[in-house]
């Protein structure tokens, strides 16, 4: 029961959701494939304004941040926009400007997630297989294990969409914004966790700074 005053809000978590983990080139991949597929749906882009030409030229500008993820996903964007028959120019003269804004956010470790039921299904399992298997002959200690190596698929099935390892501290906000020379047409933005061990993928190596130092005069 809570106070009816409060000086300051009240912190509570968000609904439990899910958000992909980049481990792979072909995530990147993945990624400009739906990014794409969004674009074309907002803008009437592609096959879909074949039915009333002329359907307009789209520039797709390579990102300020020259990492390795910002590299593959500006190639990977364009040719998933190809694939669905959006007219790409070279230059950008005449066509809708693709801006990718991609930023890296590093946050604090060991943040907890929602991650209980599976495991403790199996530590159950595990544990009535393992009292069966002390007090019960050979044959039946024999079907106890067995009941634990199928406990543990039936977790693997069950945990195969999660991604290993502790939550990321390193997420990725990718958008793509539309636009002409006076107005935004459309945008398209998502969050990605990132494997810590590969955030030099992402955010590149960090700044150097020139630094002036003054000797005696």
């Amino acid at each position: 029961m809570t106070a009816p005053y409060s000086e300051t809000p009240l912190a509570t978590n968000f609904p439990t959701s899910q958000q992909p983990k980049l481990q792979a080139a072909a995530h990147w991949v993945a990624v400009a494939d739906g990014t794409a597929e969004a674009l074309v749906a907002s803008l009437g882009l592609g096959a879909s304004c074949a039915a009333a030409p002329p359907c307009p030229l789209v520039f797709v500008r390579p990102p300020a941040q020259q990492t390795d993820f910002a590299r593959g996903f500006h190639s990977a964007l364009i040719t998933a926009l190809l694939r669905h028959k959006v007219a790409v120019s070279h230059t950008p003269a005449g066509a809708i400007s693709l801006d990718i804004d991609i930023q890296t956010v590093r946050f604090s470790p060991n943040r907890p997630d929602a991650r209980f039921l599976p495991f403790s299904a199996l530590y159950a399992g595990g544990w009535a297989a393992y009292g069966l298997a002390k007090h019960a002959a050979p044959a039946a200690a024999g079907l106890a294990g067995a009941a634990v190596a199928g406990g543990i698929d039936i977790y693997r099935w069950n945990t195969s969409d999660w991604a290993s390892g502790p939550t990321p501290q390193t997420e990725l906000i990718v958008t793509v914004s539309a636009s002409d020379a006076t107005r935004y047409l459309g945008r398209v933005s998502n969050v990605y966790y990132v494997a810590d061990r590969d955030a030099s993928l992402y955010a590149g190596p960090p700044q150097l700074y020139d630094i002036a130092v003054g000797g005696d005069r």
